[in-house]
Parts: structure tokens; C-alpha cells; sequence
């Protein structure tokens, strides 16, 4: 099976939602959340989103800043954003970056978004944004840059990030080439 109609997920396999199962945890990164540790936890099975635990709060201001590394290339069709607390704390405007994970607060206004997106409040977790694919295919990192939210509050929250779309199974590592320096006289 082959796609994005399958989880790799066993606890979760008719979940069609499934790159969540394709992040690396260990360099997915949050930005000016409270708990940066658990941010990883939003990236959850589809079945689970209204879930309001775990989710991520803005720290200093309305702004996040999330980076999702793949453990290998992937291709995002549509993506799920569901906030959480009150309909004002949910997130109002998110910019995508592809392919550069060195994204931070200092950086970010210098670098043009590959799409940007108003956001509705998802309160009943059915509203899909769809990505023109083609700027989103074989990514290997994806930054979100949460601006505001639907309130204009300090804090912005979020219990639910869902990515869509298919993945290979290749890494990106070095490549072991052994050559031989005499030819062999029988071949």
C-alpha cells in the first residue's frame, strides 16, 4: 500500500491523516509556546482532534512559530488547523515555508511564505485547507508561522494540526560507494 489513504500508525490504521507518523520528534521544533517539550503532542491521529489535551499556548504574544521535520520527503495535499479554549484564541492567519528549518522570529520577515492562509475557527474540526501541491511536494521540513488570532489576544491556541498528503520512504543520507581501483580479470 502505497499513498496517503493508510497510517503507519497500528493503533490508528484507517487514519488517512497520517503524517504525524513521519515526524521527526526529535527536531520538530516550537516557538514561543509555554511548554516548547510537549508542542509535539498537536501533531495527533485524526480521530483524536477534538481532544482538547495536549495542546500548545503562546508564550510572550499571539505568535508561533512551528517547524515540522519529516524523516523523509513528503507531499502535502491539505492540512487541519483546530484551535483551542475560546473561539478568539484560535489561530487566525498562518504563512508556510518549505525546506528551510533555520526559520526563527529574527528571520522569518525576510524570507517570501510558498502560500499563506487566512483560518477559519474549526470548531467542529471539518474544515480542510487545501495547499497548491506543487509548491509542497518533496519537502523535508515544513514551517508554520501562526501570526494572530481571531481575537486579537496575547495568547493563541492550538490542539490540533493535521498534515495530509503521501511520503516516501527514502532518507536523505550519504551514499556508501565502494569502487575498485584494478579491474578484476574475470569479469
Amino acid at each position: 500500500m502505497i499513498g496517503g489513504g493508510h497510517s503507519h500508525d497500528p493503533e490508528y490504521p484507517d487514519d488517512d491523516w497520517n503524517l504525524y507518523s513521519m515526524l521527526d520528534t526529535n527536531e520538530t521544533r516550537f516557538l514561543n509556546i509555554t511548554q516548547p517539550t510537549s508542542g509535539i503532542r498537536v501533531f495527533k491521529p485524526f480521530i483524536r482532534r477534538f481532544e482538547a489535551e495536549p495542546h500548545i499556548i503562546s508564550d510572550a504574544d499571539a505568535e508561533i512559530i512551528v517547524t515540522a521535520v519529516f524523516t523523509s520527503p513528503c507531499t502535502i495535499r491539505k492540512f487541519m488547523i483546530m484551535g483551542g479554549g475560546e473561539p478568539d484564541n484560535h489561530p487566525a492567519h498562518v504563512k508556510l515555508y518549505v525546506n528551510n528549518n533555520t526559520l526563527d522570529f529574527q528571520n522569518i520577515a525576510e524570507v517570501t511564505p510558498v502560500q499563506e492562509f487566512d483560518l477559519q475557527v474549526n470548531l467542529n474540526g471539518s474544515v480542510e485547507v487545501l495547499t497548491a501541491m506543487h509548491r509542497f511536494s518533496n519537502i523535508s521540513s515544513l514551517t508554520m508561522y501562526f501570526t494572530g488570532n481571531h481575537g486579537d489576544l496575547d495568547a493563541t491556541i492550538i490542539q490540533y494540526i493535521g498534515l495530509q498528503g503521501d511520503h516516501t520512504h527514502y532518507r536523505r543520507e550519504p551514499v556508501h560507494t565502494m569502487y575498485e581501483v584494478l579491474c578484476n580479470g574475470q569479469d
